[in-house]
């Protein structure tokens, strides 16, 4: 792989626009997961090499909706919060369980 090319990708290097989830973001990144959208009501991360599983988050008027994928399987687990405080305790579990 050609890191030079992933070094200057603008997507990859970006600033996350929904400060709400920066705490995540810098967790995300230091784990080598990438932003795949970065939009203020819609913010996807992926791995390098493993596209297929990815944390979804999407923001609507009234909750936050979560996919977060299932170890070992092709399948994403959905739910929703009312808060980001809730929101990102959960991702933040099921990313370090996905990732044992």
């Amino acid at each position: 792989m050609n890191t030079n090319v992933i070094s200057n990708d603008p997507i990859l290097n970006s600033e996350i626009k929904n400060k709400g989830f920066a705490i995540l973001d810098a967790m995300f990144k230091e784990n080598g997961w990438h932003l795949a959208k970065n939009e203020m009501n819609w913010i996807n991360y992926s791995k390098f090499g493993d596209e297929t599983s990815y944390f979804d988050i999407k923001i609507t008027n009234d909750k936050i909706i979560v996919s977060v994928p299932l170890k070992q399987s092709i399948f994403q687990y959905i739910t929703t919060f009312k808060s980001y405080y809730e929101a990102s305790e959960y991702i933040e579990q099921k990313f370090f369980d996905y990732n044992k």
